[in-house]
């Protein structure tokens, strides 16, 4: 579950408000005092010894004490147990569960852990106490932000500004709000008034460096991180923010060790963990950096970031399998993402499953039905599991959309009427650049190896990966095809996965 840095920042200010009245209910109770001493009996005149006071009824109930009730509350919600510190509240007498700096405390502790019904219903009491209180004010922004009604936000927002110009979280608020909108230059002016109004609020200093950064004055945004880290140095947004700066400016090490300190003080931040996973991977630590994607995912498996990731490095690493299960899970969870769908494609391929890839580049297609490569893809599955028919009807009706004159279209086209090749091949030679060339030579190839001449299909193959920029799908698919037995007369040199 993740906290905005709005909801943190009220519950820390909940937080101390209570804290400052435990304290002062400490300071408020009378000392003991202690009686006369009473006179010391001789041992002759000592009486008889008294039997033990009787022990108190098990039933009664311990006193309410705030510091103790503080101290719990923040362990749970330093292990993150939301609910169990909502039931926290249930000890509380109903004398001090109807203050206000109680209820404000529960309302941010309702808010974190998403209940936001109850929390409306705290929040209702609380202004209908105290209907002119900022604080009170702020914390109806905070619940209109989680439930979505950003309208509502803003018109709280502009209530604790008029009843408190000065009210350093929801200057903040204004700022972020300003910040997203890419107003920076009204985004740093109510980070400098919010700054200006609590010199301690890191949150507007962690915003202006945000602000700072998008202006790519970095010098700048890291002079405001090292001050706000001077300050609160466990914020671990601060340690993730400036690890972003160091990457900036080429410090990789530095922003290493920032990124791990962020997720060292929040274990549970999913993007922290992306950042630290992604320094990983410019330092050349793909080990580490498939370790730092693997927490992310367990963290929120539902995302699809960490996946894209990871699924990468598996496949740097030769762990074939591992990137094809992480390129399905992106397949399910963001198919809009239709390169995890070419992905999976390319890698069920090399391990000749056409089936499994052709499902995959049908998937790719769905999401760019205008991508021909796809289409070929597709088609060169059916041809390679022995599906012919279906193959050349599959291309019958998918060149129907394309555009005539292009290469591709005759390319598309060579596959349905099997002949004409010369003609196909005279247009590719002609294309002007690279890599378009060679990635229609590739079924070019594919044709000739299928159909009609295998050597032939040898001579395109090895003209592809000889190209010096190989950062094209069927560069990949060339250097498969001359490793495959059919094809390798003795060679070496094909890379497919393993099964």
């Amino acid at each position: 579950m993740k906290i905005s840095s709005e909801t943190r920042r009220f519950m820390a200010t909940a937080m101390a408000v209570t804290a400052a009245a435990a304290l002062a209910a400490c300071k408020s109770t009378p000392p003991a005092v202690a009686s006369d001493p009473a006179p010391v009996a001789s041992p002759a005149s000592a009486p008889a010894a008294t039997p033990p006071l009787t022990e108190p009824p098990k039933d009664e109930k311990k006193a309410f004490s705030r510091v103790d009730f503080a101290r719990t509350l923040d362990g749970l919600l330093s292990a993150r147990k939301y609910d169990e510190a909502v039931a926290s509240f249930d000890s509380v007498p109903e004398s001090e569960a109807s203050s206000v700096p109680m209820l404000k405390l529960k309302l941010a502790v309702l808010i974190s852990a998403s209940r936001l019904d109850e929390a409306a219903s705290v929040a209702d009491r609380l202004e209908k106490a105290a209907p002119a209180d900022a604080d009170v004010l702020y914390s109806r922004s905070i619940l209109a932000g989680a439930r979505g009604d950003s309208a509502a936000k803003e018109r709280y927002l502009a209530k604790t500004i008029q009843a408190q110009p000065n009210h350093s979280d929801a200057l903040t608020s204004l700022g972020l709000g300003k910040l997203s909108s890419g107003d920076y230059e009204g985004a740093k002016a109510h980070f400098v008034r919010a700054s200006a109004a609590n010199p301690a609020n890191t949150d507007a200093l962690l915003g202006l460096a945000r602000v700072y950064y998008m202006k790519e004055d970095l010098p700048r945004a890291r002079d405001t991180l090292d001050t706000a880290i001077g300050k609160e140095e466990k914020h671990g947004a601060l340690w993730a923010e400036r690890a972003r700066v160091r990457s900036e400016t080429g410090d990789l090490p530095g922003a290493i060790q920032d990124a791990r300190k962020s997720v060292e003080l929040e274990p549970l931040a999913y993007g922290n963990w992306v950042d630290l996973g992604t320094y990983y991977i410019s330092a050349g630590k793909k080990r580490d950096a498939r370790e730092a994607f693997s927490e992310a995912i367990r963290i929120d498996p539902s995302q699809y970031l960490a996946y894209i990731y990871r699924a990468g490095l598996n496949d740097d690493l030769d762990n074939v399998d591992e990137a094809i299960a992480d390129y399905r899970t992106v397949c399910s969870v963001y198919p809009r993402y239709y390169y995890a769908a070419e992905s999976l494609g390319i890698l069920l391929w090399g391990k000749g499953d056409y089936a499994g890839s052709r499902d995959a580049f049908r998937l790719a297609l769905k999401q760019n039905p205008n991508n021909p490569y796809y289409a070929l893809l597709y088609a060169l599955c059916y041809f390679r599991e022995g599906k012919n028919a279906e193959g050349k009807d599959f291309m019958a009706n998918y060149i129907k959309t394309m555009n005539r004159e292009s290469t591709e279209y005759f390319l598309c086209r060579l596959f349905v009427d099997k002949s004409g090749e010369a003609d196909v091949l005279n247009r590719i030679t002609k294309e002007k650049k690279a890599t378009a060339r060679n990635r229609m030579l590739f079924y070019a190839a594919e044709y000739y190896d299928i159909f009609q001449n295998k050597d032939i299909a040898q001579k395109y193959y090895l003209e592809i990966i000889a190209t010096p920029s190989p950062g094209f799908l069927e560069y990949r698919l060339s250097k498969w095809a001359i490793g495959r037995p059919e094809n390798a007369n003795g060679k070496t040199g094909g890379d497919s996965p393993r099964s």
